[in-house]
C-alpha cells in the first residue's frame, strides 16, 4: 500500500466520526433549543413587531434581514399558518437552527485547533450553555449574529491553514452572514481583512473571491433593505442614536464594566479556571500561535471593550463573546489535562477536564457560590408567572376591581385592540401604561377608582438600578417614577408576588398590591 493510500485509509475513519459528531451535536442542539418554545408571542416586546413584518412584508430595518428573511422563507415553504403564534414559533425554530449551526462551527474550530477532546468539551459546554439555550427561544437576531461570528472564525482558521481563492470565498460568505445577522457583525470584517492581508501568497485574486462572495450573500439576504435605502438609513440612524446616547430615557457613563459582570453571571468558576490556564499556555507558546488563533483569543476582550463604550447594554449583546470564551475554556481543558498528566494517565486527565467543563453547565451550588446553569433555564421555560397571576386574579379579586398595571404585566390592555384576541375576557377593569407611575399619583389613581396596582421588577427595576441615570431632559420624569415605586414597594400591601426569574419574559418579577389607603 502506498503512503498516499495509507494516509487516506487513516483519514477516512476520522472524517466519518467527525461527521457523525457534528450531526449528532446539531440534532441535540435543535432538540434542546426548541423545547418549551410555545409561550405567547406577545410576551417578548420585540417579537410582535417581527411577526407583523413577516406577515405584511413592511420591514422596519432595525436590524439586517437574515432572521426575518429566513423566517419568511420558512413560513412560505412549510405552509405555516399566517398568524402571530405560528409565525413566531417558526421564527424561534430559525433561531434554534442558527444556534445549532454556531455550536457545530465552534466545535469544528476546536477540533481543527486542538483535537477531539477540545471539540467534545466545546460542543458539550455550548450545547448546555444556558445563554445560548435561552436566546435560541426568541425570534431575535442574536442567534443569527452568533452563527455569523462562529462561521467567520472557522472560515478564517481554514483560510489561514490553506490560503486559496475557494476558502477566501467561504470567508466572505461567513462574514456576510455575520453582517446580515446584526449590524455589529461588521466587526468580523476586521478579522477577515487581517487574515486576507497577512496570509502568505498572492492577495489580489483571493480578495476578488472574498469580495464577490461577501457581496453576493449580502445581496441575496438583504435585498429588501437594498431596495428601500431611505427607510434603512432612517432606521440605522435611529439604532446609532440608541447606541451612542442610550434608549427609553436611560443612559449610563462610558466606558463601563457591565459586560464583565454579565460574563461572570453567564459562566462558571470552572470556565474561569480553564480560561486562565488556556491564556497562560498560549502566552508561553506565543511564538507558535497563528494570527487566526490570536484573533479568536483577542475577540471577546476587544468586543467587550467596544460594547463598553455604548450606554445601551443588555446581557444578550454579549452572546458572541460568551460563546467564544466558552470555546477558549474548552481548549484550556486540554492544557489543564497536560498539567494533570504529571500525576495521572493523560487520557484520564483529558476526560476529567472535558467532563468537568460540561458538568459545570448543569451543576449548581447554593449561594454565595451560585451561578446560572442550564437546568434553571430549562425549568423556567416550563412555567408562566403571568398565567398564574390571571388565574389568581379571577379567583381572588372581585369583578368590580380596577387594576393599574405596568407594561410587562400581561393583562389585557384596553388601549390595545390586539389584546382582545390575546386574552380571555376578564371582568376586572384594567388601566395600562408603560409605567404605572405615569397613570397618576396615588391620590389621582385612587380618585379614578383604582383598587389594585400590578407592577413588574422588569419595569420599575430600572429606577432602582445602580449605574443607570436619566438622559438629558428626562430627570424630572425619572425622579417622579422612582419616588412612586419606592413608596409603593415600601408601604404597599402586597397580596400576590412572583420573583424575577431566569427567563424574564415568563418571570418578569410580579407584585400585586392593594391600593394604599388615603391619608387622614
Amino acid at each position: 500500500m502506498t503512503d498516499e493510500k495509507r494516509a487516506g485509509a487513516s483519514a477516512d475513519p476520522q472524517i466519518f466520526w467527525l461527521v457523525a459528531w457534528v450531526l449528532t451535536l446539531f440534532v441535540a442542539c435543535l432538540v434542546l433549543d426548541t423545547r418549551h418554545n410555545g409561550f405567547p408571542y406577545f410576551y417578548h416586546p420585540d417579537e410582535p413587531t417581527k411577526v407583523d413584518q413577516v406577515l405584511t412584508g413592511e420591514w422596519n430595518f432595525h436590524h439586517p434581514m437574515l432572521l426575518l428573511s429566513a423566517t419568511k422563507a420558512a413560513v412560505e415553504m412549510l405552509g405555516v399558518v399566517k398568524s402571530g403564534q405560528p409565525v413566531v414559533e417558526a421564527g424561534r425554530w430559525i433561531s434554534a437552527v442558527f444556534t445549532a449551526g454556531a455550536v457545530v462551527a465552534l466545535a469544528l474550530l476546536a477540533y481543527a485547533w486542538r483535537g477531539w477532546t477540545a471539540s467534545l468539551a466545546a460542543g458539550g459546554a455550548l450545547l448546555l450553555h444556558h445563554q445560548l439555550f435561552e436566546l435560541a427561544h426568541y425570534m431575535k437576531e442574536d442567534s443569527a449574529l452568533l452563527l455569523g461570528t462562529a462561521l467567520s472564525f472557522l472560515a478564517a482558521h481554514a483560510f489561514w491553514q490553506k490560503p486559496n481563492a475557494g476558502r477566501a470565498a467561504l470567508l466572505g460568505a461567513a462574514v456576510a452572514v455575520a453582517i446580515s445577522g446584526k449590524y455589529i457583525g461588521a466587526f468580523m470584517l476586521l478579522v477577515a481583512l487581517s487574515v486576507l492581508w497577512c496570509a502568505p501568497g498572492e492577495r489580489g485574486r483571493r480578495a476578488v473571491w472574498f469580495c464577490t462572495a461577501l457581496a453576493a450573500v449580502l445581496l441575496v439576504v438583504n435585498l429588501p433593505l437594498l431596495l428601500h435605502l431611505g427607510a434603512f438609513e432612517k432606521s440605522f440612524g435611529r439604532e446609532m442614536q440608541a447606541v451612542v446616547h442610550g434608549q427609553r430615557g436611560m443612559t449610563r457613563s462610558v466606558p463601563h464594566t457591565q459586560y464583565w459582570n454579565i460574563f461572570r453571571d453567564n459562566s462558571t468558576p470552572v470556565v474561569w479556571v480553564l480560561l486562565m490556564v488556556f491564556l497562560a499556555a498560549r502566552w508561553r507558546e506565543r511564538r507558535t500561535v497563528s494570527l487566526a488563533e490570536w484573533l479568536v483569543i483577542a475577540f471577546p476582550f476587544a468586543y467587550a471593550l467596544a460594547l463598553s463604550f455604548s450606554p445601551k447594554s443588555n446581557d444578550r449583546y454579549f452572546l458572541p463573546a460568551t460563546a467564544v470564551l466558552t470555546l477558549l475554556a474548552a481548549l484550556g481543558a486540554v492544557d489543564a489535562a497536560r498539567l494533570l498528566a504529571r500525576w495521572m494517565p493523560l487520557r484520564w486527565a483529558l476526560a476529567g477536564c472535558a467532563a468537568g467543563l460540561v458538568v459545570s453547565e448543569v451543576a449548581s451550588l447554593p449561594p454565595p457560590l451560585d451561578w446560572h446553569t442550564f437546568p434553571e433555564f430549562l425549568a423556567a421555560f416550563q412555567h408562566d408567572d403571568n398565567a398564574d397571576l390571571i388565574v389568581w386574579i379571577k379567583a381572588n379579586l372581585p369583578a368590580d376591581a380596577v387594576i393599574a398595571k405596568d407594561s410587562r404585566i400581561q393583562l389585557p390592555d384596553p388601549g390595545n385592540e390586539k389584546d382582545r384576541l390575546r386574552f380571555a375576557p376578564m371582568p376586572q377593569k384594567i388601566l395600562a401604561d408603560r409605567f404605572v407611575a405615569d397613570l397618576g399619583t396615588m391620590a389621582e389613581l385612587r380618585a379614578r377608582g383604582v383598587t389594585h396596582l400590578a407592577v413588574s421588577a422588569s419595569d420599575y427595576g430600572r429606577f432602582l438600578m445602580r449605574g443607570l441615570v436619566p438622559q438629558t431632559g428626562e430627570r424630572e420624569s425619572f425622579e417622579r417614577r422612582k419616588a412612586f415605586y419606592e413608596e409603593l414597594l415600601r408601604d404597599g400591601e402586597l397580596i400576590f408576588s412572583r420573583e424575577r426569574g431566569a427567563v424574564l419574559y415568563l418571570h418578569p418579577g410580579i407584585r400585586l398590591y392593594r391600593m394604599l389607603p388615603a391619608e387622614d
